[in-house]
């Protein structure tokens, strides 16, 4: 599976994450610089593309802890 990390490198659009902890919304590449690099190793559970008033936006959901 992918990592929140990974997933977040491929995005070039607005992206809204939930982890166990905290939510997370932004440009992808202004979250992998907020997120802590333990949230980063966290697999992907969902993402889902979703379209609000004519925009974009990623919709990224994480496992609660690492295997």
């Amino acid at each position: 599976m992918e990592t929140l990390k990974e997933a977040l490198k491929r995005r070039k659009i607005e992206c809204r994450v939930e982890t166990p902890d905290f939510f997370y919304c932004g440009f992808a590449s202004d979250l992998l610089e907020e997120i802590s690099e333990k949230e980063l190793s966290l697999e992907v559970k969902r993402k889902r593309l979703e379209y609000l008033y004519g925009d974009k936006r990623w919709d990224i959901e994480v496992n609660e802890r690492q295997r």
